[in-house]
Order: C-alpha cells, then sequence, then structure tokens
C-alpha cells in the first residue's frame, strides 16, 4: 500500500514536466509539424529537472499566497519512510489530502500552466525562426525541415534559400518483386507513426519507371530521357517510408512568365 501511494504521488509530481515537454515539442501546430524524437532516456532526466524548477516556482507562490505546505509529509510519501513500524503513514496521507480541494487545484493550475508555457515557447521559437537560426532551438526531427523545404532556411545550410519554396520533387527507389522501380513527384504531405518516425510520404503527378532503364550520360537533360516514366493515374500516391531505399529531394519554385503587352491589356 505505501508503496503504491508513493509511485502515484511521484507520478503526479512529476508530470508537469513531461506536460511542459510535450507540449513544447508539439505545439499548436498539425500533427506532423516538427516534434523532438528523443528516445526515453533523454526525455525522463529532462522532465524531472523540468518538474523540479515548476514545483520551486508554484511552491514559492503558493507561499507567497498565504498556502502552508507540508513539506515533512511530502518527503515521507516521496521515500516511503514513515518511521517505526509506518507509525506516520496515516499521519503523512492525511496531511496531503485533509486539504483536497487546494491539492487539486494545485496540480490542475500546474499542469495548464505547463501546457501554456509549453505551446507559447514552441510558438516563439517558430515565429521568432529561432529554429532556423540557432541550432539549440531546433526541434529534433530532420524529416520535417527536409520535406517542408525549411533546411534550406537554416543558417548553416549548405544551401540558402531565402523565399519560401513552392514545391518539392521527390524521387525515391522502391523494391518490388520483379524489379527495383523509380517513383518521383511532388510532396504533397507527409505523415509520421505514433513513435514520431516518418511513416508515409503523399505524391502528386507521380510517374515511374524501372530502375535498370537509367539514363546513359549522352541521354542527360535530352526529352528521351523523361520518356523512360509513364505517369501514375490517381490523385495521390502513398509511397511508406520502410519500402524506400534511397530518397532524392529537390526544391522549386514557380516563376510566373511575362505576359505580353497586348495580353496584359
Amino acid at each position: 500500500m505505501e508503496f503504491a501511494v508513493s509511485a502515484i504521488f511521484l507520478l503526479v509530481l512529476l508530470l508537469p514536466g513531461f506536460i511542459l515537454q510535450t507540449a513544447y515539442t508539439k505545439g499548436f501546430w498539425r500533427w506532423n509539424s516538427p516534434t523532438s524524437n528523443r528516445s526515453l532516456s533523454e526525455q525522463i532526466p529532462a522532465g524531472i529537472v523540468l518538474a523540479g524548477v515548476l514545483h520551486v516556482l508554484w511552491c514559492s507562490l503558493s507561499i507567497a499566497l498565504g498556502y502552508k505546505i507540508d513539506f515533512s509529509a511530502i518527503f515521507m510519501v516521496l521515500t516511503g519512510t514513515y518511521g517505526h513500524d509506518e507509525s506516520h503513514f496515516e499521519t503523512a496521507v492525511s496531511a496531503l489530502t485533509s486539504n483536497a480541494g487546494k491539492s487539486v487545484f494545485y496540480f490542475a493550475s500546474l499542469y495548464v500552466f505547463a501546457a501554456s508555457l509549453g505551446y507559447v515557447l514552441h510558438l516563439a521559437v517558430r515565429g521568432l525562426r529561432l529554429d532556423k537560426t540557432t541550432r539549440i532551438f531546433r526541434f529534433n526531427n530532420h524529416w520535417f525541415y527536409l520535406l517542408s523545404g525549411e533546411i534550406a532556411q537554416f543558417a548553416d545550410s549548405p544551401i540558402q534559400i531565402d523565399d519560401e519554396i513552392d514545391g518539392i520533387w521527390l524521387t525515391t527507389v522502391v523494391h518490388h518483386s520483379d524489379a527495383d522501380y523509380v517513383y518521383k513527384g511532388v510532396v504533397t504531405d507527409f505523415f509520421y507513426d505514433r513513435e514520431g518516425n516518418l511513416d508515409r510520404v503523399y505524391l502528386i503527378v507521380a510517374a515511374r519507371r524501372k530502375l535498370a532503364d537509367d539514363r546513359k550520360g549522352e541521354e542527360i537533360g535530352s526529352p528521351e530521357s523523361e520518356s523512360r516514366y509513364y505517369p501514375i493515374e490517381g490523385d495521390y500516391l502513398v509511397l511508406r517510408y520502410s519500402e524506400m531505399s534511397t530518397i532524392n529531394i529537390d526544391y522549386f519554385f514557380v516563376v510566373p512568365e511575362d505576359l505580353p503587352e497586348d495580353e496584359e491589356q
């Protein structure tokens, strides 16, 4: 019983740190937005530190507002030490539950604050483009930056593009039972799996050809080199990342043509 109480209380105490992490990495963006794909071993230490900082802030604010906090009872519940023959167990639990309304308000308000702080920090980093100019603010998800074209706006990127790109050509090799095929198309969307890893990519104006039909040196740039592809009928082509062996990304811009003066009139 004592161990279960300590475990549940520890989870309740650490939850604000994980809420802050999740809100910061997810933000208000759609579900395939930047998210840090860090391992659990990396998230736990950060969550503990963040939870400690948040509780110090919230405890200080509570004391300043005149609320009393029984730190000795909190220590006993956390460590599971209740004296000889667990004589202080009921006393410690009673100290934490005697003002249940205040305890619930403390944790509920802290959870809301942690989530709000995470969202605000996420919006600030994205809005001020800090993740593009400073590596320390960059989200740990290279697929988002690569497939959105934002990687070309990084201050340390070898490709420097100041303007927003208009589209992304994706070319990849997919293995089939009879042969390997090259697929290409314009990226219109992409999605992650539950672990935050790239799961599938949606292409439009897609086409494919056999990898064996690779162009020769003298065919590069000739109209015949593109005739090897044949269009794939349908609105979207869905490619799973697990089936792609190599990927090539090409960013492009749409430049409007200058109309003749008589057409402009």
